[in-house]
């Protein structure tokens, strides 16, 4: 049996925004395919936020929670560790229905989308 651990909510903001050589690992150092990962990663990151603060309104937890952990997933394969520990902290609130948390996380987690976006991802 594998065993995982996880961050934890005191230190899920100090992860690298970005390894980028876990990234270009994983496209098998391919460049350009990594560009255009990176691009999708970013609108799929857009779509995901709108529908996040759809469903926040309407505290939909089921979504709140499927959406951070596909964020989650997507965040830790693409190498940007520091999203993808806010999106797991927010699938825990989400499991857990705390809106105030879940709030104050989606606010951290846009910063951080923001800082990713804006960092120079040179290779």
């Amino acid at each position: 049996m594998i065993n995982l651990t996880f961050p934890q909510n005191e230190d899920f903001t100090k992860a690298p925004v970005f390894e980028i050589e876990k990234a270009l690992n994983r496209v098998h150092n391919k460049k350009e395919l990594l560009e255009r990962v990176i691009e999708i990663f970013v609108k799929s990151l857009d779509e995901k936020k709108d529908i996040i603060e759809n469903e926040l309104d309407n505290e939909n937890w089921e979504t709140l929670g499927t959406i951070a952990h596909s964020i989650k997933g997507s965040s830790w394969t693409i190498g940007a560790q520091q999203l993808g520990n806010i999106a797991y902290q927010m699938e825990k609130t989400a499991a857990k229905k705390d809106l105030d948390l879940f709030r104050q996380l989606f606010q951290v987690f846009q910063t951080a989308m923001k800082e990713f976006r804006d960092m120079d991802k040179t290779m």
